[in-house]
């Protein structure tokens, strides 16, 4: 279980339907943001959360997002994609 600085539980990730997400699931995920068509459905239907960590990403810059089964490290390419280590 991931903790953070204060020994407290970090809740995972929830999709729209409020369910915790895989790391298959956040690899779908990345593909359809990486796809970069905003303001289709598929787009839509990504968790609001996931979008929002996804575009504060820099080049060069990483983040960490937990999943159910285990954690994800994020960062951006320098073309712009987003990419998850481990998935």
């Amino acid at each position: 279980m991931i903790q953070d600085a204060f020994g407290e539980p970090v809740p995972s990730m929830i999709d729209q339907n409020g369910q915790p997400v895989r790391k298959t699931a956040l690899k779908t995920y990345l593909d359809t943001y990486n796809a970069g068509v905003r303001g289709s459905k598929e787009f839509g239907a990504l968790p609001r959360a996931l979008v929002i960590i996804c575009d504060g990403l820099t080049p060069g810059k990483t983040t960490y997002v937990k999943c159910v089964d285990g954690q994800v490290q994020l960062s951006r390419r320098k073309d712009g994609s987003v990419v998850g280590g481990g998935l």
